[in-house]
């Protein structure tokens, strides 16, 4: 039986994927806060699925390069991941680590919920600290500070998965069993 994974790139030359590299947005957006000046950079993540495990993989990567990784700014759990829980979770995050100056959350939900938070702690945001999310969901262009984050191309990543999908199940090899659409990082306000 044929099978597709998607929104991550497989390492079995024998699987077909579509996504993108995980680990090298998270690099990405860690890079990103280190160029604007953080240094402090907490990361939180839920659900503990394959991908938050690679996000927090390449945000790590990118503070031992620079000499910044502190473990004691990772708070990860294996609840799945809401707006609640960002907000949850950030005070967790600053009761530990109360000197970070940003927080990636390893999705949009996370960082909504961390920048509400920090409104009704009269945290200014990125002033005091900054966030940053993943996905680009859509109400993060329109929050307030609107969010920086990693756009990932999940429509296409649905089609062209079909695609493969469907030409291998009528007996088609595929010409590139993986196919690597990219992320792009989104600069706002929060960050």
């Amino acid at each position: 039986m044929p099978v597709v994974s998607m929104m991550d790139l497989s390492d079995d030359p024998q699987r077909m994927s579509v996504g993108f590299s995980q680990q090298q947005a998270a690099h990405t957006l860690t890079c990103y806060l280190l160029d604007k000046g953080y240094r402090r950079i907490g990361f939180i993540g839920a659900q503990l699925d394959e991908r938050t495990l690679k996000r927090a993989e390449g945000y790590r990567l990118a503070l031992l390069e620079a000499g910044l990784y502190d473990p004691s700014r990772e708070l990860m759990v294996p609840e799945a991941s809401t707006i609640a829980q960002g907000s949850e979770l950030l005070g967790r995050m600053l009761a530990t680590s109360p000197d970070c100056d940003a927080v990636f959350c390893c999705n949009d939900d996370l960082a909504h919920g961390v920048i509400y938070q920090c409104q009704r702690r009269s945290i200014a945001v990125p002033g005091r600290l900054a966030v940053c999310g993943f996905n680009d969901l859509s109400a993060s262009a329109w929050m307030n500070p609107s969010v920086t984050t990693i756009a990932t191309p999940r429509y296409r990543i649905g089609f062209e998965a079909a695609s493969l999908l469907r030409s291998a199940i009528i007996g088609v090899k595929p010409t590139r069993p993986h196919i690597d659409l990219g992320f792009t990082l989104m600069a706002r306000e929060s960050a």
